[in-house]
Parts: C-alpha cells; structure tokens; sequence
C-alpha cells in the first residue's frame, strides 16, 4: 500500500476526516489533495507530519505502513494515555494543572518529612 492510499484508507475510516478537512487542515486546494490521492501524484515532504497529524497516525506509519518500533509504550502507561484521552480536551489541560499541583505537594511534603527525619535523629 502506498502513502496515498494509506491517507484514502485513513479517511474512509476516520471519524469526520474528509479530502476537503484535509486540505483546509494542511492548506492546500481540495484539488491538490485530489491529485495527490485520486490521480497518485507525490505529496511534498513538508505534507507528510502535517497530514499524519491530521489523520491522527503516525508519520512513520504513514510512510511505511508499519508501526514505528520505538513507541513501544509500555502497558501500564498505555493505559494513563488511554484515560486522559478519554477526557474533553478542556478536561485533559484541567487535569494536567491539577496533577501538577499534585506532584509540587507530594513533591514538598516528602522534603519536609525528609527534613523531620533529620532533625529527630
């Protein structure tokens, strides 16, 4: 299979994803993305990360088809994704603040209890 096709794959598949969101997305003419994928014509590198991101894969699945071997994400942390991506995206930036405060506080009452430790020896 070939980057156009994966990118006609994609959006056949995709929720909302269309030739016309493409190109409005990247900013080319809905007919530059019809060349592309219609008529089989190169898409320019400076495309590739642009419509990757769009189509939510990665660039190198793109280009190749084939999982890219370093995201080797280990399960446990697979799973934090696949929560956090399960919130609106206002809930994630939310999230992150508050899970930030979490550490700062975790963070300072560990030193303290550290610094108490010292003193009652």
């Amino acid at each position: 299979m070939t980057v156009n096709e994966r990118i006609v794959e994609a959006l056949k598949t995709g929720k909302g994803t269309t030739q016309k969101g493409l190109a409005a997305s990247i900013g080319v003419s809905t007919s530059t993305v019809n060349n592309w994928l219609k008529l089989g014509r190169s898409i320019p590198a400076e495309y590739i990360i642009p419509i990757s991101e769009f189509l939510n894969m990665s660039s190198y699945y793109l280009l190749t088809g084939r999982a890219n071997p370093s995201l080797d994400i280990p399960k446990e942390d697979a799973e934090w994704l696949s929560l956090i991506h399960q919130l609106p995206p206002e809930a994630q930036i939310e999230f992150r603040g508050e899970l930030k405060g979490y550490l700062k506080r975790y963070q300072e009452e560990s030193v303290a209890a550290d610094a108490s430790l010292k003193q009652a020896k």
